[in-house]
């Protein structure tokens, strides 16, 4: 009895439609991921938090080689710009779709072959000798790399229960923070020590192996039912379409008003990092400081320790913020719940934005203006890590989508934020270019009172409506 009662529950968690590429993973895939033991969960995590790490990383490797590329070429500054320009575009844009194609083809084919695509993508930067070609294969490298950032929203989504999932996604979320920080301190050793073409190389090595650990390690965490007679009445022009389009449909989540105000403020914030990412090493390659590349990239040491703290706090705070409520209203989930511990980290963004900028306008000690990239990065991740599970829970099933059009939104200004920055520094200066973003850090936060004030204000009408 006991027997045949173990081979139900076997049967019950284990999916019994293995594929052919499944074999190739040693972790079984489950009927129910959510089952995944703690040791299989944190495993998954990580592969994904890697591989959201990818992109962002990517986008920022070159930064020390710039003024090599431009000499190289014999170009301007513009130009080479345009190198980060279209790759930001890319991780705005592929998202949208891979987000979809991981519900209809599953997370695990369209993350390892997007990540194969962005390998063959950045093996063909590196052996170019044309600055125009170099330009349209970093957004093909980032279409493929691109695929995490919604997809891996998608994988914790499906492992975790709601009041699991803030502090796994404050881990997937520092992934994809602190790659740009990390990137140039790798990628201007490599530049030094190797040349520009070396952090080209070291990125191609680098997908390549990402995309191995996830087919060898992460399983398939989506489960259709009856899948497959679904897909075999469709025929092959009619999955073509629907794949080309498959964006739009997702698009309609910007529309909802507690969606599209959390988008826009976590974005604003996103595009500031990007602003301050591409000032700093004119900062310091300047006098008085006059820092080579490899201590440039050293500098961002300081917002990497706020992101690391930021990122355990935040997803901590805001489960627990979640789990308060549940308790306290008989299990109920209110995604809403989770913003409330925003204000934690709120003050902190504008604050550093404006102590870094003023304090390296005066050319004042080095470490002093790092402190307030510490404050910014602290500010920043706190506020990401409880933003990111409150757009994950307020539509459950499509975290992925709604992340999508958060990558979407925050992408496209952060690529212009990397546009203007440069010009904005050389024409009123450090210190005021910060002062602006800090005000639209600060501004924004009415997006959140917005989004807070509205969802009470609905839960009161339906308790009047339906009294208990």
């Amino acid at each position: 009895m006991s027997e045949t009662k173990s081979t139900e529950t076997r049967e019950m968690c284990t999916s019994p439609t293995q594929t052919w590429f499944d074999r190739f993973c040693l972790m079984q895939k489950l009927q129910d991921p959510k089952t995944h033991s703690s040791w299989q969960k944190l495993v998954i995590v990580s592969i994904v938090t890697l591989s959201a790490f990818t992109a962002p990383f990517a986008s920022c490797i070159l930064f020390p080689s710039f003024t090599i590329l431009v000499d190289h070429f014999h170009t301007t500054e513009t130009k080479v710009a345009l190198t980060t320009t279209v790759f930001l575009l890319g991780l705005a844009i592929a998202p949208l779709w891979w987000s979809t194609l991981s519900q209809e083809y599953g997370r695990r084919p369209v993350l390892v072959f997007s990540f194969l695509l962005s390998t063959v993508a950045v093996i063909v930067c590196a052996v170019s000798n044309s600055l125009h070609m170099i330009i349209t294969f970093r957004l093909v490298e980032a279409l493929g790399c691109s695929s995490a950032q919604s997809v891996g929203a998608g994988v914790i989504s499906d492992i975790y229960i709601s009041t699991e999932r803030g502090s796994a996604l404050g881990w997937f979320y520092l992934g994809t923070l602190i790659g740009p920080l990390i990137a140039p301190i790798i990628g201007g050793a490599l530049q030094v020590w190797l040349g520009w073409r070396a952090p080209l190389y070291f990125m191609a090595i680098f997908t390549f192996s990402t995309a191995i650990f996830t087919m060898i390690y992460l399983p398939e965490t989506l489960f259709k039912a009856s899948a497959g007679d679904q897909e075999g009445k469709l025929r092959w022009h009619q999955i073509a379409k629907r794949d080309i389009l498959a964006p739009l449909p997702k698009l309609k989540f910007l529309l909802v008003p507690s969606i599209a105000l959390t988008i826009a403020y976590v974005s604003i914030c996103f595009a500031s990092l990007y602003c301050f990412n591409t000032t700093l090493p004119y900062a310091y390659a300047a006098p008085p400081y006059n820092f080579s590349a490899i201590e440039i990239g050293l500098c961002y040491i300081s917002n990497c320790l706020g992101y690391a703290i930021g990122s355990i706090v935040g997803g901590k705070l805001s489960d627990a913020k979640l789990r308060q409520f549940q308790l306290a209203h008989g299990g109920e989930i209110r995604p809403v719940e989770r913003i409330k511990t925003v204000w934690y980290g709120v003050g902190f963004v504008p604050a550093g934005l404006i102590i870094y900028g003023w304090l390296v306008e005066k050319q004042v000690f080095w470490v002093a203006p790092l402190v307030g990239a510490f404050l910014f990065g602290l500010g920043l991740m706190l506020v990401t890590s409880t933003i990111m599970p409150f757009l994950v829970d307020i539509k459950p099933g499509v975290g992925a989508s709604v992340v999508a059009d958060l990558n979407l939104v925050r992408n496209i200004l952060a690529a212009i934020g990397t546009v203007l920055s440069p010009i904005a520094v050389s024409s009123i200066g450090f210190g005021w270019w910060m002062t602006i973003l800090a005000f639209l850090c600060s501004l924004s936060v009415s997006c959140i009172v917005i989004v807070i004030r509205k969802e009470g204000i609905e839960r009161k009408t339906a308790a009047l409506e339906c009294p208990a």
